[in-house]
């Protein structure tokens, strides 16, 4: 009941949740803003990226990015997983 009525969606480190969230948001026209980390490709082998299984992190943020038009990538200024992906909330308009 919660989530529907939020105004922003902030995902820090979310590890299997990522790509919930990021659908989440996108259907629902919620803006978000997600850290991705951990890739997970046995518990999601069903994420397929160019003919592949997603399993690196470059692969997953492709992945992720490539979900809507509109999902942006900025990179953090430390090491590791540094990504954050980001949109407003007009998205679910472009299904």
């Amino acid at each position: 009941k919660l989530l529907p009525t939020c105004s922003a969606i902030v995902a820090l480190h979310p590890d299997e949740a990522t790509g919930a969230i990021v659908d989440f948001a996108v259907s629902n026209g919620i803006p978000f803003v997600a850290v991705p980390c951990c890739v997970f490709s046995r518990l999601f082998p069903e994420r397929i990226q160019n003919g592949s299984t997603v399993s690196t992190y470059d692969d997953l943020i492709q992945f992720l990015t490539s979900k809507r038009a509109g999902i942006h990538k900025e990179k953090l200024p430390f090491d590791g997983a540094n990504h954050a992906l980001w949109a407003t909330g007009s998205l679910h308009m472009h299904e």
